[in-house]
């Protein structure tokens, strides 16, 4: 099947554009891969007529001075068209980040165009640059090759390796929000060890203020990365921060089943034993704030909210198991 039958057999809305259109990177490089292509990047001379020639939700990305694209939202698939930097495909292909980012087909002539040997890197799985200028067009792109790396387990070669070390400072040029973006899909990616290994190897831990040093596991949530390597993480990581060195049974039933499941991970990405005394996170207090108040005589309040906190947390122990035990507890607890 040519590359053409292949493209429009995924993407069916391909069939219908016109000349000098091209299917560009991720598409390509996704079935060099083996794997399936989420979404179909095109760039074109012309892209808003071609992009409105689809029908479909259009959708403009970017702003006025910082246009990027335009998306069309298909039932089956989503489709982005840009502009050819420099106005043709030499030189739109030759400003991209990587080699296996910068590879083009041309749906009218049926052939994979690839200047910089992008299937070769692909087979090879390495995360080579296109030229070092290109990391200074968008310092973004730096991370980014890390993303590449853990994303698809190719190793990132020395010279790229090189360049990004020598711009890392830069990234704190980059807006947050895609900053973050980036990370959490490395964070995201089942890889945590090697993802830190790597963004330590390019440099680029220290301007991102992530606080890296040797793990031991793989298998980290995002969240348990974010509370091992920022020193003020959201609220989830900052739960599991103080799981760490405290969770016993109470404190994994404050934190709930949801986050607290994620902490023997974290445990091991720090080299700790991660058995775990697990209570029932179904557990509910015994007795209602009604029920104890007719024991205790109490009126609703602070005292009789903290003897119900109480209880609970003694049904978390196992130190009460029957109600008839829980109004036992109760009454001594008045006394």
């Amino acid at each position: 099947m040519s590359w053409r039958e292949e493209l429009i057999r995924r993407f069916p809305a391909l069939a219908h554009l016109g000349p000098d259109c091209y299917v560009v990177g991720g598409a390509i490089r996704d079935l060099l891969l083996g794997l399936e292509p989420a979404d179909a990047d095109v760039a074109c001379l012309d892209p808003l007529p071609v992009a409105r020639s689809l029908g479909g939700r259009l959708v403009r990305l970017g702003d006025q001075e910082h246009l990027s694209a335009y998306r069309v939202v298909l039932p089956e698939h989503v489709y982005d068209f840009a502009e050819l930097l420099g106005g043709d495909l030499e030189t739109d292909l030759a400003r991209r980040d990587f080699t296996v980012n910068a590879m083009a087909v041309d749906l009218a002539r049926d052939v994979l165009v690839d200047p910089h040997g992008g299937r070769r890197d692909v087979a090879a799985r390495v995360v080579r640059m296109v030229r070092p200028s290109n990391f200074d067009d968008d310092p973004l792109r730096t991370l980014k090759g890390v993303r590449m790396a853990v994303k698809y387990g190719f190793q990132i070669e020395p010279e790229t390796l090189a360049a990004i070390r020598q711009r890392a400072p830069r990234i704190t040029e980059v807006a947050r929000e895609r900053v973050t973006h980036e990370l959490s899909v490395i964070l995201s990616a089942n890889a945590f060890r090697r993802a830190v290994a790597l963004l330590r190897a390019t440099g680029l831990d220290a301007p991102l203020g992530l606080r890296t040093r040797e793990f031991f596991a793989e298998d980290v949530s995002l969240a348990g990365a974010w509370a091992l390597l920022l020193d003020d993480p959201p609220r989830e990581a900052a739960t599991l921060r103080r799981l760490i060195d405290r969770h016993d049974r109470i404190a994994l039933y404050d934190a709930g089943e949801e986050i607290a499941r994620q902490l023997p991970a974290i445990l091991r990405a720090l080299g700790r034993d991660d058995t775990l005394d697990w209570p029932d996170f179904e557990t509910r207090a015994l007795l209602t704030g009604e029920e104890i108040g007719a024991l205790t005589e109490l009126p609703p309040g602070k005292e009789l909210g903290a003897i119900k906190r109480a209880l609970l947390e003694a049904q978390i122990v196992g130190e009460v198991r029957t109600r008839a035990e829980a109004e036992e507890y109760v009454k001594r607890r008045a006394g």
